[in-house]
């Protein structure tokens, strides 16, 4: 049939985005779809959809490089890594532009990368997202892989509110369907926000070009180890997958 360079949209998890598709696009309502690559529900971006025989092309796809921007914030870290997870620890460290500059240009290079404990990487059979929610993930090495990231650039800082980015934060996760913990994590989400300064914050942006396979979100989660500060995505953005974009 065809292969697809397709806008998944920000908060849609995957099986929202293809129903979409098949909406707009009735042709393909009985039709086979999959995707070559995922992207997390608080991500964005190219999404290659494979329909019909295509299907069995995956393969072809998986290992291409990608290209990504992020947005995060400082000061805290979760058990996911991004938003829509549980605040695991807070910090009171404020790490300064150049600093945060200095330890994204620092990611540059080959080495392993433990997968994120929510993530659908299998370990004995079960999804590490699983052993996570079960408390079983401790009892186990979690599996690593090799990636390179092949660029690495600090984009830019934008200041917010504190006000304006908890409702961000807070709307964004209830827009997202299926069982993430929603109600559990808006309430630790209020309860950081009732106990830091009314001041503003900041957002940073970065940009990427790695290998397949690699967790944009566990980058951003190490400069924040880096930095002392903890760090935590924001948005996602996948750009480009091989030589393919949106536009």
């Amino acid at each position: 049939m065809a292969i697809i360079s397709w806008n998944k949209k920000y908060t849609e998890t995957l099986a929202v985005t293809v129903e979409r598709f098949r909406h707009e696009y009735p042709e393909y309502k009985d039709v086979k779809v999959t995707y070559a690559g995922r992207l997390d529900p608080m991500a964005e971006g190219l999404l290659i959809l494979l329909t019909g025989e295509d299907v069995h092309r995956k393969e072809e796809f998986l290992g291409l490089p990608k290209a990504y921007e992020v947005d995060f914030i400082c000061g805290m870290e979760t058990d996911t890594y991004d938003i829509l997870g549980r605040i695991s620890s807070v910090h009171e460290t404020t790490p300064s532009k150049d600093d945060c500059e200095k330890n994204i240009n620092s990611l540059l290079g080959t080495y392993q990368q433990p997968y994120p404990a929510y993530s659908s990487k299998t370990l004995n059979g079960t999804a590490l997202w699983k052993h996570s929610r079960e408390g079983t993930l401790d009892e186990h090495d979690r599996p690593t892989q090799e990636i390179t990231v092949y660029e690495s650039t600090f984009l830019r800082a934008t200041t917010i509110s504190l006000d304006a980015l908890e409702q961000e934060i807070i709307t964004n996760i209830n827009k997202v369907s299926g069982d993430f913990r929603q109600a559990e994590i808006i309430q630790k989400w209020k309860d950081y926000f009732k106990t830091i300064p009314r001041e503003d914050l900041v957002i940073y942006t970065a940009g990427f070009r790695v290998s397949s396979g690699t967790y944009i979100r566990a980058l951003v989660s190490r400069v924040g180890q880096q930095l002392g500060s903890g760090a935590v995505s924001l948005k996602i953005r996948r750009t480009q997958v091989g030589e393919r974009t949106l536009t």
